[in-house]
């Protein structure tokens, strides 16, 4: 074990959520009152400091292989749209593996905020065809 006890361990999973000590603290069971205090303690001692480390490491891996997920499937629709001969959806199909390859389509940081992003952008909306391909590459996954 962490040598964490229940509400500390509660702390460290909605610390790595929030990134607000003081509402990681609340919703961990801590008195609304003190909860500021406890959530500063806590960013102080070694092993929250270690735990909370820890769940970012699981999350950063968990998000390695969702965008590798995505990766094939943006594949799957890039080789679906060339055979359809479907030209701005593989395009579509490529710019997208190439902004998820390059990490920009995770959200902006607290310094980015404002910053367009190809999701955001106006204009650039998905195009119908690569949606009628994703589907299609949706349902054809379980085949």
């Amino acid at each position: 074990m962490n040598g964490l006890g229940m509400r500390q361990e509660a702390f460290c999973r909605r610390f790595v959520e929030c990134a607000n000590a003081t509402l990681a603290a609340k919703i961990a069971g801590y008195a609304p009152g003190s909860a500021r205090n406890a959530g500063y303690r806590l960013l102080r001692r070694p092993r929250v400091i270690a735990r909370i480390a820890a769940l970012h490491r699981e999350l950063a891996q968990q998000q390695c292989r969702d965008v590798d997920i995505m990766l094939g499937k943006l594949e799957t629709i890039y080789r679906r749209a060339i055979d359809t001969q479907q030209c701005s959806a593989a395009a579509r199909a490529v710019e997208l593996q190439a902004k998820l390859s390059a990490g920009a389509l995770t959200p902006p940081a607290a310094s980015g905020a404002g910053r367009q992003t190809s999701a955001t952008r106006p204009g650039n909306a998905p195009l119908p065809a690569a949606a009628g391909i994703a589907r299609a590459a949706a349902n054809d996954d379980g085949a």
